[in-house]
């Protein structure tokens, strides 16, 4: 996704669909949902509720099959390049009135992307997939607008507490910035479900006055930094777009010496761009790039 005026907003969704049309920003509860498979009758017991779009299921057991025995960074390589030419789909997350958990391995937006292959890599069955995809979705698990991880750092932070990524990684020639994250609210008629007064009051609490330190590698430092990038690794693009922390988000596959980039880009889906380099000074008001790297603990 690149932010010709968005970017992260579904921001991983529902604010990530929209900086494309706008920003999206990165993402289930403790006890669990009825499931609602769009390709089956079957269902599971369970509070709340998760949309099962029709072929996810099939997917999901012909990517576990194709990751084991790799170790995680082995697998989310794979797996990027398993769910190549994938169909983007726009705001994703908004596709329905009601806010519900949404498992889809059949089309992406940028930080579905991402979000999807995190927590397929760390599942041990498909409840457990809807589980991780909650929990990483969702503040404190709960499915609700106004607790979804709309900014990727929110959605960082959760995935590093809970020991998916890692926690402190420092690459060379990295800086850190000091940001507002507001631009939801800044920019309120990009977001519909931001013109009901009470989500838009909820949000603008969220935002009140709130900085975060973003720690990114500068486009002028990416050179020196290359050679400690590997495969998996998940890369963000830092934005100079105010409000904003980032506009894009997808993963490192390393090939030689050469560090390529896969993500999901609007009206091309899920791609391969030759050289991560090259393409993250493509991107408009691009800084650089937060890069950061999942745990190496579990073997498949």
């Amino acid at each position: 996704m690149t932010v010709s005026a968005p970017l992260f907003a579904g921001l991983i969704s529902a604010s990530l669909g929209l900086l494309q049309q706008t920003p999206q920003l990165v993402l289930p509860s403790e006890s669990g949902h009825r499931v609602v498979d769009t390709g089956s009758s079957r269902s599971s017991a369970m509070s709340g509720e998760i949309l099962v779009v029709d072929g996810t299921r099939e997917r999901f057991e012909q990517a576990r099959a194709l990751i084991r025995g790799l170790s995680v960074d082995q697998a989310m390589a794979r797996l990027a390049e398993l769910f190549l030419g994938s169909p983007y789909l726009a705001m994703s997350l908004e596709q329905s009135h009601k806010e519900q958990l949404r498992l889809d391995l059949t089309q992406f937006d940028c930080m579905l992307f991402v979000e999807q292959l995190l927590a397929l890599v760390w599942a041990d069955s498909f409840d457990d997939f809807a589980e991780q995809t909650r929990r990483l979705r969702y503040q404190n698990g709960d499915v609700r607008y106004c607790t979804r991880q709309h900014y990727f750092h929110d959605w960082v932070s959760s995935a590093q507490t809970r020991g998916l990524l890692e926690q402190d990684s420092v690459w060379p020639g990295q800086t850190t910035r000091i940001l507002r994250l507001n631009f939801m609210t800044s920019h309120r008629d990009r977001y519909p479900a931001l013109q009901s007064p009470v989500l838009f009051d909820c949000i603008r609490a969220r935002e009140q006055g709130r900085r975060i330190e973003q720690r990114y590698l500068p486009l002028g430092a990416l050179e020196a930094a290359l050679p400690s990038l590997q495969s998996g690794d998940l890369f963000a693009v830092a934005t100079s777009v105010g409000g904003l922390d980032v506009t894009h988000t997808g993963v490192l596959v390393r090939e030689g010496s050469r560090l390529d980039a896969i993500h999901a880009a609007p009206g091309r889906g899920v791609i391969r761009s030759r050289s991560f380099q090259h393409y993250l000074r493509s991107v408009p008001d691009a800084i650089g790039a937060v890069i950061v790297r999942p745990l190496q603990q579990k073997q498949f």
